[in-house]
């Protein structure tokens, strides 16, 4: 089924692919915005360099080099990050470094062994944006509502309307959940859950490949 395939698309609205990181970089739209361009570069990364050698390796080996892949460029961002932005760098935390064992990046790496190079490359750039966006609006409005701020800089109307929960981890979850009614108001999920998966992240079942 390719209906609303965008939407189911988005991994972190799925199944919660990635949630962790996107919870975390929620607070602050510039921590948000990095932990973005980390996951997007690492997405695109590690499927061009899977989608290149995968002819070369046997699949019993496949994951093995996946994980080595993705946890070495997961690193470098992390190492990118510090080095260039290293305020935003401590706004993530120890949310910088689960990059290296986060399932979206998996995902994508399985994309690449299933498809090829070029569909992997589309797929992970279109996953990266999708879960941009997502992060992104999160973030905004964890920060516009629990801050009352935006970029950092104070947003003097919202001052006496601030929600301070939305601070925390728990008003974290509260949003993400409200954004995740709306994807499944927009998009039913009339797929077997089995089948979401390999849609969350692009990749179509080698069943309906061949059908």
């Amino acid at each position: 089924m390719k209906n609303d395939k965008l939407l189911f698309r988005n991994p972190a609205a799925v199944l919660f692919l990635g949630a962790a990181p996107a919870l975390g970089a929620s607070t602050d739209v510039r921590a948000a915005l990095a932990m973005s361009a980390a996951v997007l570069g690492v997405l695109l990364c590690s499927s061009l360099l899977l989608g290149l050698i995968r002819k070369l390796l046997p699949r019993e080996a496949f994951l093995a080099a996946a994980m080595l892949v993705v946890a070495g460029f997961a690193s470098a961002a992390q190492l990118l990050l510090q080095a260039f932005v290293p305020s935003v760098y401590e706004m993530l935390g120890f949310y910088a470094a689960i990059l290296a064992v986060d399932l979206l990046l998996f995902a994508g790496a399985e994309c690449a062994e299933e498809q090829g190079l070029g569909k992997a490359l589309v797929n992970a750039l279109l996953s990266g944006l999708i879960f941009t966006v997502f992060v992104l609006l999160l973030a905004a409005i964890r920060e516009l509502f629990g801050s009352a701020s935006f970029d950092g800089q104070s947003v003097e109307a919202l001052k006496n309307i601030r929600i301070n929960v939305l601070t925390q981890a728990s008003g974290g979850l509260i949003v993400f959940a409200i954004l995740l009614a709306v994807v499944n108001a927009l998009c039913p999920a009339a797929l077997s859950l089995d089948r979401l998966s390999s849609l969350a992240v692009g990749c179509e079942e080698k069943e309906e490949e061949e059908a």
